[in-house]
């Protein structure tokens, strides 16, 4: 287990980001209790405390989403490093006014509001990020889950951190040490090159993309519900059978749960996550918290807080990473914000909530109560509608305007695919089963693979598959079908713009099934001789394309993106010694057009075999 997380840290600028953005994240473990802290001590008030600390949440999580779009808009590289210059010295400020008594509590709450305000959001910015470091999907559960247990570790250190420098010098130190840990850890994830390059801005109205992901909300909600409950509840038990200070081992029984449950499920996971996985991980969550309001000592409770953990980080992995899949590039910031808000206000409704129930009801069924809606959750999760195609109320879809070259690839590709839950049918092109039947099978490279129809159809043929895609959303959909298919040990799945890389190696078999694209924006002819140089002696290539456009879109494509077989032979420029054409022309095939209508579409294919040496 160890070997697959350190292969995840092995990726090219993983470990620089990743320890500069647990240092950012550390301010965060630091600076609420160094905070509440100093602020106690210097209005001699626990009451103006709690509210000013509160102001400055309230604010935070607020503004979360806000925040989030303007790096979805700008990019990360601009938007992070004067929001994180900014959030620190007012950090700065506020340990300066709370170093001594007699700070004006107005003034304090005037800069609570603010700083809540320009929080820079590292967790959530670290959690896009993986999707781009990483290209083999195995890999990117495991970060996700990497990602989960160390920020929850982070929020266990932190309040040490700050608890022995409030013990040592003094509480403000806590704060001007966060305001340290934050500039220097997001600052340096703001520079690294893991970061990409703001996307340039796009003409037209586009489609509006919806940025809450019902589904992962709800879910770590209702998980953050019931581990907002765990505190108090467990302070009620262990005082009831009269040993107050076991309420520390069942703490730390939850949080090595969590982290074990965590790092084995990003380990042993096989398969992508959907919403029926999501579902079976937050159920137990209720559960055995329910239980453990009937454990009959606390040793029990602390078995049972244990259990409890053990599905809360993979739940919680599951939940980013469905939002990470499904959501557009566009609006990917929004949407893992909108989750870590969720959870964020599950916990707190929970702490909430526990207190009124304990006031009044008896212990067990306040336990029964907290974890309701874990346990009713996924009753929940599996009615919600799925999301709905070309809703009225929205501007034109993504597929309805052609991508340019102000259009980002992988954003356009990654919208039309969260346009639907099946863009494509599934199923492998007549064209390529007509023409690979009858070959030994051996390596194939697919190109532009999308959901995996072709690939799944080879690799259950006996081939060995290598996917690509530029669409992670596209990506992560066929690994799931794979795993459905009972391929995924036949199909490694990598993420390339081949504008810019092309997978290693060669094959006995490259498939390349229309990679149509403006002229002026993606150079087509040498990815396609990339692709013929990626053959191996005595292997085959096989180019598909459309020969026209749509029926019922005359205008989708300009003729000079759709050259005739021949004209793809001649673009190639093999030599006539070394390459042998078996298959040279057009064909027809029946498609649906957007309305339903069943149609004949005009499709040109041309398969060449490179001659053994």
């Amino acid at each position: 287990m160890t070997a697959s997380y350190a292969s995840v840290l092995r990726a090219p600028h993983a470990l620089r980001t990743f320890t500069l953005a647990m240092l950012g994240r550390l301010s965060y473990g630091t600076v609420f209790l160094s905070l509440l802290l100093a602020l106690t001590a210097s209005t001699g008030s626990y009451t103006a405390a709690g509210v000013l600390l509160a102001v400055l949440g309230l604010t935070g999580a607020a503004l979360s989403p806000v925040r989030a779009a303007l790096i979805d808009r700008h990019g990360a590289r601009r938007v992070l490093p004067p929001m994180t210059v900014t959030y620190a010295a007012l950090l700065t400020v506020l340990a300066a006014l709370t170093w001594r008594p007699g700070a004006p509590v107005p003034v304090l709450a005037v800069l609570c509001v603010v700083t809540g305000a320009c929080q820079p959001p590292i967790g959530v910015v670290m959690r896009t990020l993986w999707r781009g470091i990483l290209q083999d999907a195995a890999q990117l559960r495991r970060a996700f889950s990497l990602d989960t247990v160390a920020e929850e570790l982070v929020f266990v250190t932190g309040p040490l951190l700050a608890g022995v420098l409030a013990a040592v010098v003094s509480p403000s130190l806590g704060v001007a040490v966060s305001a340290a840990l934050v500039t220097v850890g997001v600052l340096g994830v703001a520079a690294s090159p893991a970061v990409p390059a703001p996307a340039p801005a796009h003409r037209g109205g586009g489609r509006r993309v919806r940025a809450f992901p019902p589904v992962p909300a709800i879910a770590v909600a209702a998980t953050g519900f019931a581990l907002g409950s765990t505190g108090l509840l467990a302070v009620a038990f262990t005082e009831h059978h009269h040993q107050p200070a076991a309420v520390a081992w069942v703490e730390a029984a939850l949080a090595a749960g969590s982290t074990l449950g965590g790092l084995a499920y990003g380990a042993l996971s096989r398969t992508a996550p959907g919403r029926g996985r999501l579902a079976v991980l937050v159920c137990p969550v209720g559960l055995c918290l329910a239980a453990a309001g009937l454990a009959p000592s606390t040793a029990v409770l602390a078995v049972s807080a244990f259990a409890v953990g053990l599905f809360v980080g993979p739940t919680f992995t599951t939940a980013f990473l469905i939002t990470d899949a499904s959501t557009p590039a566009a609006a990917r910031t929004r949407a893992v914000a909108w989750v870590s808000t969720s959870v964020n206000l599950g916990i707190s409704a929970g702490s909430a909530a526990t207190g009124v129930f304990l006031d009044a009801l008896p212990l067990p069924l306040c336990y029964a109560l907290a974890a309701a809606p874990a346990a009713l959750a996924p009753a929940l999760l599996m009615c919600l509608p799925k999301p709905q195609q070309d809703s009225p109320d929205e501007p034109v879809p993504v597929h309805h305007r052609t991508m340019d070259d102000t259009t980002e690839r992988q954003e356009y590709w990654d919208a039309r695919y969260a346009e639907h839950d099946h863009l494509w049918s599934g199923e492998p092109n007549a064209m390529l089963v007509q023409q690979v039947t009858g070959l030994e099978p051996g390596t194939a490279l697919d190109l532009g693979c999308g959901e995996g129809g072709d690939a799944i159809w080879l690799a259950g043929r006996g081939w060995r598959v290598t996917a690509t895609d530029i669409s992670p959303v596209a990506l992560e959909r066929a690994a799931r079908h794979a795993g459905a298919a009972g391929v995924a040990d036949r199909i490694g799945f990598q993420r390339h713009d081949l504008a810019e890389s092309f997978p290693e190696g060669v094959y006995d078999l490259v498939s390349a099934a229309f990679l149509h694209f403006p002229r002026e924006g993606v150079p087509r002819e040498p990815i396609l001789r990339a692709a013929a140089a990626a053959v191996a002696p005595g292997g085959t290539l096989l180019i598909l394309g459309h020969a026209g456009p749509p029926p019922w879109d005359p205008g989708a494509y300009p003729a000079a993106d759709l050259p005739t077989a021949t004209e793809v032979l001649a673009s190639l420029r093999l030599p006539d010694a070394a390459w042998e054409v078996l298959y040279s022309g057009e064909h027809e095939r029946v498609q649906t057009a957007p309305d339903g209508r069943t149609m004949t579409r005009t499709d040109s294919a041309l398969k060449v075999r490179r001659r053994p040496a």
